[in-house]
C-alpha cells in the first residue's frame, strides 16, 4: 500500500509542477474567454516554461545541479531567481505586445509570488507546488463551478503529494496554499476594475 501511495504521490507531484499547472490554468482561462490573442498568450506561457526547462537542463549538464528538479537549497534558489526574472520579463513583454492586462498581471504576480516564497524561506520553506496550485485555482474562479471544483481537487492532490513525499510539512503546504490563494485573489481584485 505504501508503494502505491508513493507512486501516486510522485505522479501528482510531477503533474502538479508549477511549469505544468500554471500554463494549463492560463490556457484554460484564455480559451474560455475566446480572446483573439489566445494563440499568442498560450505560446508565450509555453515559451516561458520552455526557457525555464532549458535553463534547468543546462544547469544539470554543466554539473551545477544534481537533478532537473533543483532539490538542493542552492539549486532551488538559483532556479527561483531565474524563474522570477523570466516571469518579470514576460510580464513586460506581454504588457507591450498583447491587448489587455490579464497575462502581464498574471506573470507579474507569478514572479512576485516566487519572490515572496524566497523571502519567507528565511523562516519556513513554503511549497511552490502548493502556492501555484492555489494560484491556479483562483485564476480559474470565474469559470464554471465544476472547473473550479476539479482544479481545487487537483490542488488538494498536489498538496497531499508534497507531504507524502516528504518534500514539505503540512504547515509548509498550507502556508504555500494561503500565499498562492492570496496572490490569485489579488489578480482578480486588480484586473476586475480594468476588465
Amino acid at each position: 500500500m505504501r508503494t502505491a501511495s508513493m507512486a501516486i504521490a510522485r505522479s501528482l507531484s510531477i503533474l502538479g509542477h508549477p511549469l505544468v499547472v500554471v500554463p494549463v490554468a492560463v490556457a484554460t482561462l484564455v480559451l474560455h474567454e475566446n480572446t483573439s490573442s489566445a494563440v499568442s498568450i498560450v505560446s508565450m506561457i509555453c515559451g516561458i516554461a520552455g526557457v525555464v526547462l532549458a535553463f534547468s537542463f543546462w544547469q544539470v549538464r554543466r554539473g551545477h545541479w544534481q537533478h532537473i528538479d533543483a532539490s538542493a537549497r542552492a539549486e532551488r534558489r538559483s532556479l527561483n531567481l531565474f524563474l522570477a526574472i523570466v516571469l518579470f520579463l514576460g510580464a513586460a513583454a506581454a504588457f507591450y505586445q498583447l491587448p489587455g492586462p490579464g497575462l502581464s498581471l498574471g506573470l507579474l504576480l507569478s514572479g512576485l509570488l516566487i519572490v515572496a516564497v524566497m523571502f519567507v524561506s528565511l523562516w519556513v520553506k513554503l511549497s511552490l507546488h502548493a502556492s501555484f496550485a492555489a494560484f491556479a485555482v483562483l485564476l480559474l474562479w470565474p469559470l464554471k463551478l465544476w472547473c473550479v471544483a476539479l482544479a481545487s481537487l487537483a490542488a488538494l492532490g498536489i498538496c497531499w503529494s508534497r507531504v507524502v513525499l516528504g518534500r514539505h510539512t503540512i504547515v509548509e503546504v498550507l502556508g504555500g496554499s494561503f500565499l498562492g490563494g492570496l496572490f490569485g485573489a489579488c489578480f482578480w481584485l486588480v484586473l476586475r476594475p480594468h476588465g
